[in-house]
């Protein structure tokens, strides 16, 4: 029987008395004290034949003692998929603050000119790297240009993405995912996650070509459509495909295949190249509809020193992304915040190398990892080339449930149990449903777990488990997580 959601906020508001109360503390380990009837539960799971091709790495501490409860290899280096998106939280939470807020303004020439209805400038789409903005944040821009009452704008429409480098794409990534939306390119001027909706229906006949339609309407991209309509009866009927051409990097998408008369709608996302180009265009656009006529071409440029601000728009506080990024796994947010994070710590341009280099300070000086003892290429786990270990994500949590100015917006920001985000269907009908709060992690060959649960007796433990090395589906090693949850949710030292 699940325990009341107002059990785990009454907890989270204590101040656990083992810990100074200014700061965060490092988590004590103050000896491996297994308690048997746990340490058999555990191990019976991890025996499981199942398991034993898999190379796995658990931990688990108590964060009222500082106990360590059971460890299994939990020194070893693991790839953490998006379990990295912990790391990629903390550190932003800690450099930029909860409060944090992405800006996206419209800029004017410093000489613009207002003759009857022609405004003479260019309009320069100037983007700081905010993950969620889109097509509904812009067009409120538009609204705003719009209702200065301009017929023509005298110009072009510049897209200045200089606050982030260029590179689209983070160190370690699969080459042939670039055109599905986990994936997208990285831009200063993100808009709708840098992708497109493609929706399929069958055609009007037998034979007619499929209606394709996308989300947002755009000229930014075109269509090869050659999948076609069959009988609904038909025996045989070839996958419907939506290839964008990503190896030649166009913005072209192919579709193949074929649709029974009388089948729903298809939905597929698929990213598209220069999203901040995208962006631009979709802005132009925008202002046509609302009968605002631009002279000029859509272009790459820098915004002039003092231009004028026409427009801005001000995203949620920096807790809801992270509560995006880490409910939904989304891999764009985490790599904008490395990003972020660089320029704001330098104050230059912002890049990846930079933004790592901000969280491994944080790692070193908050939570007391060694940098060469790990290693990260990304902010959201898509590289292979990411190391760490149980037990320094252990500490990490550790840290972060410690500090009082940090502690609530991570714990509500991660998944629940049978509840929401990633772990929605997980762990339903067990003692951990609605008590355990955990961060996913998924690649191939690769499947993690880290997070906070409270006991039968509402003690507070952390817990890491790594799964690396097994093929095909990662449902057992997912199973043998969740059997660990509800372990830990019903354990009691009573």
């Amino acid at each position: 029987m699940n325990r009341s959601h107002d059990i785990l906020f009454f907890l989270l508001s204590m101040t656990v008395c083992f810990y100074a109360c200014g700061g965060p503390s490092r988590s004590r380990d103050s000896g491996k004290r297994f308690e048997p009837r746990l340490q058999r539960s555990l191990q019976a799971i991890l025996n499981q034949p199942t398991l034993r091709p898999m190379t796995i790495g658990l931990k688990v501490v108590s964060l009222d003692t500082g106990d360590t409860l059971f460890a299994h290899r939990s020194a070893g280096l693991f790839h953490p998929a998006s379990n990295t998106k912990l790391f990629t939280a903390v550190s932003a939470l800690r450099i930029l603050g909860p409060d944090y807020r992405f800006l996206t303004t419209i800029f004017a020439d410093p000489d613009l000119a207002i003759r009857g209805d022609t405004l003479s400038t260019n309009l320069y789409l100037y983007g700081r790297g905010d993950p969620f903005f889109s097509t509904d944040d812009l067009d409120r821009l538009a609204g705003t240009i719009a209702a200065f009452h301009p017929v023509v704008i005298a110009g072009d429409v510049i897209l200045d993405d200089s606050y982030f480098d260029t590179v689209p794409l983070g160190e370690g990534w699969m080459w042939d995912d670039v055109q599905y939306g986990y994936s997208a390119q990285l831009s200063a001027m993100t808009i709708n996650s840098n992708c497109v909706q493609v929706k399929i229906m069958p055609g009007d006949a037998v034979g007619a070509p499929v209606a394709v339609r996308i989300s947002p309407s755009t000229a930014y991209l075109t269509f090869d459509v050659k999948a076609t309509t069959m009988s609904a009866g038909s025996e045989s009927i070839a996958p419907l495909r939506v290839q964008r051409h990503w190896q030649a990097r166009r913005n072209i998408i192919t579709i193949t295949g074929a649709l029974p008369l009388g089948a729903g709608e298809r939905l597929f996302i698929r990213t598209v190249e220069e999203p901040g180009l995208y962006a631009a265009l979709l802005l132009k656009e925008q202002l046509h509809a609302r009968g605002v006529y631009i002279t000029g071409r859509v272009r790459r440029g820098k915004t002039p020193y003092r231009a004028r601000a026409l427009a801005t728009h001000k995203s949620e506080p920096l807790t809801t992304t992270v509560t995006k990024m880490l409910k939904d796994s989304d891999n764009l947010s985490a790599e904008l915040l490395i990003k972020t994070m660089g320029q704001h710590r330098s104050g230059e341009t912002g890049t990846t190398q930079g933004g790592l280099r901000a969280v491994r300070q944080v790692l070193t000086e908050y939570v007391g990892l060694d940098t060469l003892s790990y290693r990260f290429a990304d902010g959201s786990g898509l590289s292979f080339y990411n190391l760490v270990t149980p037990d320094q994500t252990i500490a990490l949590l550790a840290a972060a449930y410690q500090d009082t100015t940090l502690r609530r917006s991570l714990m509500e920001a991660l998944p629940i149990a049978g509840i929401d985000g990633t772990l929605k269907n997980r762990m339903k009908g067990t003692e951990a449903e609605g008590i355990l709060r955990a961060k996913t992690g998924t690649l191939s060959g690769a499947s993690c777990l880290s997070g906070f649960v409270y006991t039968q007796d509402g003690e507070p433990l952390v817990f890491s488990i790594m799964m690396n090395n097994y093929v095909g589906s990662s449902a057992t090693a997912r199973r043998a997580q969740d059997e660990i949850g509800a372990v830990l949710a019903g354990f009691s030292r009573k």
